[in-house]
């Protein structure tokens, strides 16, 4: 499945939602920019794990995208509530750095998804 940046940055930028505004559709996270704590971008929302007995999303898988696009990404498991949505930027913040991301390695997304929390 071909990664996309949703364009969802910036204040007012349209998010569709669901209902009362609370719900996402899920196709609208993949792709949603993640940033660190002081608003740098580290990646975008590559998917999430939903539990299927449960339906509450485990985690979520984080990727950085490869340099520039190319060559091989990095996918970062981290717990659902690890991430915090701000309007203003858009997308999703975590305590996550880009150090973190380069200390972790390189694994496959199916890795990550197969992590548990």
């Amino acid at each position: 499945m071909p990664e996309r940046e949703v364009p969802t940055t910036g204040e007012g930028a349209p998010i569709e939602t669901v209902g009362n505004h609370e719900l996402i559709a899920s196709d609208r996270v993949e792709g949603t920019a993640v940033y660190s704590l002081d608003h740098d971008k580290i990646g975008h929302v590559h998917n999430f794990m939903v539990n299927k007995r449960t339906g509450r999303v485990a985690h979520v898988i984080v990727s950085d995208g490869g340099f520039f696009g190319l060559g091989a990404s990095r996918y970062l498991p981290l717990p659902w509530n690890d991430l915090t949505y701000e309007a203003e930027l858009g997308g999703y913040v975590t305590h996550l750095t880009k150090d973190m991301m380069e200390e972790r390695g390189r694994i496959s997304a199916d890795e990550a998804e197969m992590q548990i929390w």
